[in-house]
């Protein structure tokens, strides 16, 4: 399912974080397409959620106030790994309820992972419950 793609997210943001990066750079490949530092050979985020595009998270044209991220070693923000979160759980889900338990596990995720606080994680939820 879809935590995989969180779980590398988390992997590659912490390692870049302990190696003093915040972002990786191919040499001699020059093409970066999003604008957003990461060539296009290594970025798994093709049209990047930049800081510069949106400085916080925003779902269903609702901002969280949750500060947006850097893109992190393969091209990913914060704001990029929650659209495609809620995007994944929407297409999975057969009804609402299960949309709204997708989304609280993969932001349980992101809460035990320190990458959002309990506070984020329940203005999220908050935003989904009321999607329709």
């Amino acid at each position: 399912m879809y935590s995989e793609k969180l779980r590398r997210f988390l992997a590659v943001s912490a390692m870049a974080f302990f190696l003093g990066a915040s972002s990786a750079h191919a040499q001699g490949v020059p093409l970066d397409s999003d604008g957003d530092g990461i060539t296009d050979d290594l970025d798994e985020c093709d049209l990047s959620i930049t800081t510069l595009v949106s400085p916080t998270v925003i779902i269903n044209g609702v901002d969280t106030g949750i500060q947006n991220t850097a893109p992190n070693a393969v091209g990913c923000t914060l704001a990029d790994l929650i659209t495609d979160m809620i995007d994944v759980c929407l297409d999975d889900a057969k009804n609402h309820g299960q949309f709204v338990s997708c989304v609280s596990h993969e932001t349980n995720i992101l809460k035990r992972a320190r990458t959002i606080s309990g506070k984020q994680k329940g203005k999220i939820q908050s935003i989904v419950a009321k999607m329709h």
